[in-house]
Order: C-alpha cells, then sequence, then structure tokens
C-alpha cells in the first residue's frame, strides 16, 4: 500500500527545502587570504630568523606590491556585496635602516610604525592575481547574518579609533596596541569565537625573544646583526626575555594545502574542499558562531 502525503505537507516540505538551500547558498562569508612571503621564514632561533629574513628581503618579487613578510587579506561576502581588507605598514622601507642603521636588534619584532588599512579597492587586483596563480591560499568561514554585520561594524570602529595607523607593536589590535596584517584577520576569529585550538597550534610561532638582543633608547643599547648572527638560541630558563606570538602568513597557507593532500579522502573531515582560480582553500561551518563582547579590549 502506497502512502501518499497531503498536498499542504508536500507544500510545506517543498518550501522548507527551498529555504534551507536558498539560507545555505546566500550565507554570509568571512575569508581569510593568506599570502606566503617569497621564502618561509625559519624560527629555530635568532640566527635563522635573520638569514631567512635577509633572504626575503632581497628577492625578487614575484607578485606586486612587494610582501617580503606575506600577508593576509580578509573577506567580508553577503550576496554580491564584498568588503576586503588588510593591514599594511608605511614604513616597509625603513625596516633596513631600523636594523643596520638604528641596530634595534630584534626590537624590530615589537615597534609600532606607522599603518593604514588597505581596503577592497586597494587589494583586489592583487588578490585576483594570487588566486590565478596559486599564490595564495585561504580558509572560509561561513557565518550568520548577526555575525557579518558585527564584523562590519568592527572593521568600522578599528578606523574610527584610528587603530588602523598602529601597525605591528603588541599585535593585539582589538587593544588598540598595534597589529600586523595576521593578527588583523585572527581578531576576526576572536570576535566570532571561531579561533579553534587547532588554528592557534599549526598557525602561530612561539619564541622567547632575549632581551639582550632588543634595544634599549634609555640605556643607549644598541644591537648589531653581527650579534644576532651568531645567537643560535632562543631565551632559556631564567633569562630575561620578551614573549612573541606571532600568526604567520606561511604557516597558513602551508596548512591549507597539507589539509588538502591529507584530508580529502577522510570522511570524516569537518573540511569542504573549495578553489579558487589555482588557490586552495577550505570552507568551514561556523553559523552558530556569536559574536564575543566587549569588541575591543584594553
Amino acid at each position: 500500500m502506497r502512502y501518499h502525503l497531503p498536498a499542504y505537507k508536500k507544500l510545506y516540505l517543498l518550501l522548507y527545502f527551498l529555504f534551507i538551500s536558498a539560507f545555505f547558498l546566500n550565507a554570509q562569508t568571512l575569508t581569510l587570504y593568506s599570502f606566503p612571503p617569497p621564502h618561509p621564514y625559519r624560527w629555530q632561533n635568532p640566527h635563522r630568523l635573520l638569514m631567512s629574513t635577509i633572504r626575503n628581503y632581497y628577492s625578487k618579487p614575484n607578485y606586486q606590491p612587494r610582501r617580503i613578510l606575506g600577508h593576509m587579506v580578509i573577506e567580508l561576502k553577503k550576496d554580491s556585496a564584498i568588503h576586503l581588507a588588510g593591514m599594511v605598514s608605511d614604513e616597509m622601507g625603513n625596516l633596513k635602516n631600523s636594523i643596520v642603521k638604528d641596530k634595534i636588534g630584534l626590537g624590530i619584532l615589537f615597534k609600532v610604525v606607522k599603518g593604514h588599512l588597505e581596503e577592497t579597492s586597494q587589494v583586489q587586483k592583487e588578490l585576483q592575481i594570487r588566486t590565478e596563480t596559486s599564490g595564495a591560499a585561504f580558509v572560509t568561514f561561513r557565518i550568520s547574518d548577526t555575525a557579518y554585520n558585527y564584523l562590519l561594524t568592527y572593521i568600522d570602529s578599528f578606523k574610527m579609533k584610528g587603530y588602523d595607523r598602529l601597525y605591528n607593536g603588541a599585535n593585539l589590535p582589538r587593544a588598540g596596541k598595534g597589529c600586523g596584517c595576521t593578527a588583523f584577520g585572527i581578531s576576526f576569529l576572536e570576535l566570532i569565537n571561531a579561533l579553534d585550538a587547532e588554528f592557534r597550534d599549526k598557525w602561530a610561532v612561539q619564541v622567547k625573544v632575549p632581551e639582550k638582543l632588543i634595544a634599549d633608547s634609555a640605556k643607549k643599547k644598541k644591537i648589531s646583526l653581527r650579534r644576532i648572527f651568531f645567537t643560535f638560541n632562543w631565551a632559556k630558563k631564567k633569562q630575561p626575555y620578551q614573549p612573541l606570538t606571532l600568526y604567520e602568513p606561511y604557516l597558513i597557507y602551508k596548512w591549507v594545502n597539507s589539509i588538502w593532500e591529507n584530508e580529502q579522502n577522510n570522511p570524516e573531515t569537518p573540511y569542504q574542499f573549495i578553489k579558487k582560480g589555482e588557490a586552495r582553500g577550505v570552507l568551514i561551518d561556523c553559523m552558530k558562531c556569536f559574536p564575543l563582547a566587549p569588541m575591543f579590549t584594553r
């Protein structure tokens, strides 16, 4: 005996599936695009960090503008509306002078310099070129309408407070203590409770920078390149140091490509695999990720 659904139930189911389909097709997204540097940075010790920095500094750029540190661009998308943003330094050209002439040593890792927020019209061309040539990898989060609006408000408030003019520093954008491009991008994940433990583990470097390698203007203490060159360890126990946690564009790029190579045949993987041009990306469902308050901290 065949069972027939009443017409009104069929209509209800049809409307339900249409609603669900539209919901997922038109869901808002947050995307972090990671542009790797010309060569990976080596964080095993100060010596290797210095040598990899020099290598990147003198590398011929494959893309314009030159991104010797790598870069991150965030994208907020809703239907056809797209907003792009990324923190950049206004003083990248002075990087060499700060280390060689001013001899601030590894204090460069904590120095606040002038910066600004590049937005859609300034980055869309570079983004297109990089995705077409696999010069980027990305992580896309499907987010709620509430989260989308909250993050748009964050960008506006970030600029109104003048925080977009503070590059590097403590890499605490929500506290107004400066941030690089990746710290700015990661703050979006913090604000919607989407910063997974795996991201903190795989995307960031954590080192103890010896205070003996950080210049001190009050004490007229300067650090030569030679001293960094011959330092083969980060600070050990009981040695004075400053902690550094830095989200690395190359590590994020590497992580996405590793997920592509190792997780595609895993039926239990939480990731969906997507591409834009030749750039690999993963899609993560974050519809249940809700905004975090307060938006800014001290």
